[in-house]
């Protein structure tokens, strides 16, 4: 009988701006105890991978884990796997970034460990063709990859127990498929189903020296729900390894490197843009989800259905920029930046204090890219407030000191163009203090304002929009919060509610969550209103284009306008809505201005309401430290109603920002915090994702033809007292 050769590939990541809280948890459940547990059973090989941002913060906080690690590899029982140092979804950031990424992770690797890797691992496993000369110009010589993009690509699963020879322009790279089988039994099935797979290797001759391997994260074995006590205080784990050993006459755990080193590959194959099965469900949109979904269960009651769940396949990782507006957006701003970064790097000579500034900026384009805050599932950290503000940060860290090496920034710039590529030119503002994008065709709202003395977008919210997972909550087909008796199951195969009656909860938006868009709505309507979403606005003046009557390169204010139709107590009356918005920054302070304005020569009889809204997140809805401030009243962030004032104030004390607002004439303010409710590894939860604060004035009959109001912000970066 031939020998069977068993590579286990674990992966171990945080998103860039995660809290320490959770990785100090995830350090103690899973990180530290696992590599505990293997460094007792010598003779078990395997690779291992750690993004670089989690490696920096293990080094920082744990430095007996680089102590442990280091005997593991220097005694050949670990072999240390590259990849992105930030963790980006290669295909989504420039070639030279991905360089970049690679070879930093490289030689951190190099210096703390005296191991340049061989071996990268590929994001998500999110794979097109096109990485192949990337990675191999990186220095890669392997990846791993999930066995659905080898079934995709017409292979039948039995033919996965090697390696495979892959090419892009003559220049070759190595591909590892892991097996679904193996990372749906590890850890959640007892050792003897795995060995069980395995010993399958064992049967015919014609793959001698079959390979198993498994890629899957570490995170599994003790931060998943319930897989802590599994794990280790009930044992698994040593079971499985104690079993493993015991299946030495047969069975050989390896590195991948020597796996390579000594046999040679099956084959050559070229692999179609895929990602794992769950990945590429989610990156449809949500019909199409459910959709697909629904496909797969009634595949899956047909004869020979495994035959034809390998040809199914959902959408590509890129379609969350066309399924999520406020993720394209992110990407287009960090390409923003990694233009930016280009184009000084070919100016700048090495060595000098402007190479150090270039460095500097460098390391914030990276950490932008990590990939976490670009998506969303089960796992990935869109709807997660603190890890988009991560990456804005990065972004706008990486614009400051850009800024250093541009004396141009200081001339107040503005763009009209296409920048984020939906087919509607916006405008980009960029300026020492603030750079912010608006947004014509949208209502003629800003959609970034990013105020840099404090390094935050002030925006930075969330659509609330359907998604197919809400389904599920709406059948309430699970509130447990425990895992089965037998043992965890699958995250994928888990429904879990953080609270009660989180559907009543589920409302979707018409309009993406800018700042500046108008309303024109009965003036009988009541904030309650506004936050069940049945205004009944004029969504001839909300959503649709806005003109951009004037463009260029001047500081002047940008005048917006358009011809509208109010519908109201049957009539038909033509509507004249012009806007200006202007920005003004001094230091640490900007102020930004919108004046709007309504005009008619027909009269209207019912009174109206005018509303213009903002929305703000500042991250902590119930935080003592961050409040709504007015006539010395402090309110919490998460506050809902409405307040009569002729001012309204914002302060983070955290963050050390004030966004103060005045109005003329004076409004009412309506207030509501956006809440998502979105699925997570540890259930559906509610999500704060800012507030809507609309700018609310009446407009009765007698203020026809022309009515005209103001609002003003004052955004400044303040000392702690």
């Amino acid at each position: 009988m031939s020998k069977v050769y068993f590579a286990l590939a674990i992966h171990s990541h945080q998103p860039v701006g995660n809290f320490d809280h959770v990785i100090e948890e995830a350090y103690q459940k899973s990180y530290r105890p696992f590599l505990e547990a293997l460094i007792e059973h010598p003779r078990i090989r395997f690779c291992l991978h750690t993004s670089g941002i989690l490696l920096e913060w293990i080094e920082k906080r744990h430095p007996e884990f680089f102590e442990l690690l280091g005997a593991m590899v220097k005694r050949g029982q670990v072999e240390l796997v590259g990849g992105g140092y930030y963790e980006p979804i290669l295909l989504s950031i420039p070639e030279p970034d991905r360089m970049a990424q690679i070879r930093r992770m490289a030689d951190y690797l190099n210096q703390h460990f005296g191991a340049r890797p061989k071996g990268a691992w590929v994001t998500e496993r999110v794979w097109e063709q096109s990485l192949v000369g990337s990675l191999a110009e990186a220095g890669v010589e392997y990846v791993i990859l999930d066995d659905t993009h080898f079934l995709a690509a017409g292979l039948d699963p039995s033919e996965l127990r090697g390696t495979f020879m892959t090419e892009e322009g003559g220049v070759p790279l190595r591909l590892v498929p892991s097996l679904k089988s193996l990372r749906y039994t590890i850890p959640f099935s007892e050792p003897e189903e795995t060995l069980r797979i395995l010993r399958s290797g064992q049967v015919g001759t014609e793959l001698p020296d079959s390979l198993f391997a498994m890629g899957d994260d570490c995170e599994k074995f003790g931060v998943w729900p319930g897989t802590y006590d599994h794990v280790y205080k009930n044992g698994w784990l040593e079971r499985f390894l104690t079993q493993i050993e015991a299946a030495a006459d047969w069975l050989e755990t390896t590195t991948l490197s020597d796996y390579l080193a000594q046999h040679a590959p099956l084959g050559r194959i070229y692999l179609p843009t895929a990602s794992y099965e769950e990945m590429m469900e989610w990156a449809l949109p949500a019909a199409a989800s459910r959709e697909f979904r629904t496909t797969q269960e009634e595949v899956a009651r047909m004869p020979y259905a495994e035959r034809i769940r390998r040809f199914l396949r959902g959408g590509t990782w890129p379609n969350f920029f066309a399924k999520y507006a406020e993720s394209n957006q992110l990407h287009k701003l960090m390409l923003e930046v990694s233009r930016r970064w280009q184009a000084a790097n070919h100016r700048v000579e090495p060595r000098t204090d402007e190479a150090r500034v270039l460095a500097e900026a460098q390391t914030h384009l990276l950490a932008a890219q990590c990939n976490d805050a670009y998506w969303h599932g089960v796992f990935g950290g869109l709807y997660a407030p603190h890890l988009r503000s991560a990456l804005l940060r990065s972004l706008i860290q990486a614009e400051v000191w850009l800024d250093q090496l541009e004396p141009t920034a200081k001339t107040h710039p503005v763009r009209t163009t296409d920048f984020d590529a939906d087919g509607q030119p916006e405008v980009l503002v960029e300026h020492p203090t603030f750079a912010m994008v608006v947004r014509p065709a949208d209502g003629g709202t800003v959609s970034s304002l990013r105020f840099k003395p404090a390094g935050i977008d002030l925006i930075n919210s969330l659509m609330r929009r359907q998604e197919a997972y809400h389904d599920q909550l709406l059948r309430q087909v699970s509130s447990a919060e425990k895992a089965p008796r037998e043992g965890p199951s699958s995250i994928h195969d888990q429904v879990l509610s953080k609270e009660s009656n989180l559907s009543a909860l589920l409302r979707y938006d018409r309009y993406a969550r800018n700042i500046f868009r108008t309303y024109l709505f009965p003036a009988a309507k009541q904030c309650e209103d506004y936050d069940y979403l049945r205004l009944d606005e004029a969504t001839d003046l909300a959503s649709v284009a806005w003109t951009l009557s004037a463009k260029g390169n001047e500081p002047a204010p940008l005048a917006l306008e358009r011809q509208a139709r109010l519908h109201t107590d049957g009539q038909s009356v033509p509507l004249s809505a012009a806007k200006t918005i202007q920005a003004r920054a001094e230091g640490e302070v900007l102020r930004l201005d919108c004046r709007s304005a309504l005009s008619t020569d027909q009269p209207i009889a019912a009174p109206l309401a005018l509303g213009m809204e903002l929305v703000f997140n500042l991250l902590a809805p119930d935080a003592p430290n961050r409040y709504f401030l007015a006539d010395g009243v402090h309110h919490p962030l998460e506050f809902r109603g409405e307040i009569a004032s002729p001012r309204l104030m914002m302060v983070d004390e955290w963050q050390r920002v004030k966004i103060s607002m005045n109005a003329n004439p004076e409004p009412r303010w309506w207030i509501v915090p956006i809440e998502t409710i979105s699925q997570s590894e540890s259930g559906f939860e509610r999500v704060y994702q800012g507030s809507a604060i609309l700018v609310v004035w009446k407009i009765e009959p007698a203020a026809w033809p022309t009515f005209t109001c103001d609002l003003s912000l004052e955004i400044e970066h303040f000392s702690h007292r």
